[in-house]
């Protein structure tokens, strides 16, 4: 998504940090819903049309008549739309009123996609709580009310269902995924995730939580590293669900390795078969026709010094050939 204007990086790289975070965004949500996998689809970064205006998740819930009772998916209707704010982004107003044209685009639609305002929700997800934006709210006939911890629905917002999530407020042991998605993150609630992640290793799910501990686990290297060297469970853990990472990492060394060998050796091969053609015809040039070195170079396009740079090729595989023989 853009970047709002204002928004500043003294210490922080926010463009990386923004791609950090929105990688993690749909995992998140998919294990804050994953009791109603079957009935939602997620899409992310959808293309509201051909200028690459991005919807950072849209979650169509397939089954109208179930009751999800997670309270940050009680609003959500048949076309549900996620914007994420990353840490470092500030709360303007512009926000919602980009993620409200969003859902304005997204209703018209093209052909059989539009559908009716009533089905579609907005779901804004931020870490902590936009007291300015819920002033603007306020200050314009729009009620903000607390509907459950850390959710929040805007009554009177136009024509879409409308909630702020403030991640920071949510129920510690019910949203551990989204309240993981800071880079502020304290010891109990890093060894919470990781026990999480570690029983899901064997699940369908293991895949979103590695995803969200790989983000996290970065954004709070200080904290993670600590764990490793404190706390030998937490070490084992760790170890234990990031080695899919850990042998991805060995595995492309090793092979740009052994690339980097093959490549090292065909060079050389390469170089000694033209070394010794080149070698060849020039001392044939001088032998035969009677030509001088210099003659015999420039016959064969080549200067003096690269004529000797061949013969050198040449004695120092002999040598190489000789030393291997000698090591048998």
């Amino acid at each position: 998504m853009a970047k709002e204007n204002g928004t500043t990086a003294d210490n922080h790289d926010l463009n990386s940090r923004r791609t950090q975070w929105h990688m993690a965004v749909t995992p998140a949500m998919k294990l804050e819903f994953r009791e109603y996998s079957q009935i939602l689809d997620y899409i992310p970064e959808y293309l509201l049309n051909i200028k690459a205006l991005q919807i950072d998740l849209l979650v169509i819930k397939k089954d109208g008549d179930t009751i999800i009772e997670n309270e940050i998916g009680r609003i959500f209707q048949h076309h549900n739309i996620i914007e994420y704010k990353s840490p470092y982004d500030k709360e303007g107003i512009n926000a919602y009123f980009k993620v409200y044209a969003y859902a304005g685009l997204y209703k018209i639609g093209e052909g059989s996609t539009a559908c009716d305002s009533d089905d579609i929700t907005i779901t804004m997800i931020r870490r902590g709580k936009p007291h300015k934006l819920f002033q603007w709210f306020e200050q314009h006939g729009c009620r903000v009310s607390a509907a459950y911890k850390g959710v929040y629905y805007i009554e009177n917002a136009g024509f879409f269902r409308t909630q702020v999530i403030v991640a920071k407020e949510l129920d510690d042991k019910n949203h551990i995924w989204l309240k993981a998605l800071t880079d502020n993150m304290d010891r109990e609630q890093a060894q919470t995730l990781i026990k999480e992640s570690k029983e899901l290793m064997n699940q369908p799910e293991a895949d979103y939580a590695d995803a969200v501990l790989q983000i996290v686990s970065k954004a709070n290297k200080e904290l993670f590293e600590a764990l490793k060297k404190e706390e030998k469970d937490m070490y084992s853990a760790l170890v234990e669900l990031m080695q899919p990472e850990i042998d991805e990492a060995v595995n492309a060394a090793v092979n740009e390795a052994v690339n980097e060998a093959v490549k090292r050796t065909w060079d050389e091969a390469t170089n000694e078969t033209t070394a010794r053609m080149t070698v060849e015809v020039i001392e044939n040039a001088i032998n035969k026709l009677n030509m001088s070195k210099e003659e015999a170079c420039a016959f064969m396009d080549t200067t003096v010094a690269e004529y000797d740079a061949y013969r050198q090729i040449i004695r120092n595989a002999a040598a190489k050939a000789d030393a291997c023989s000698s090591n048998k």
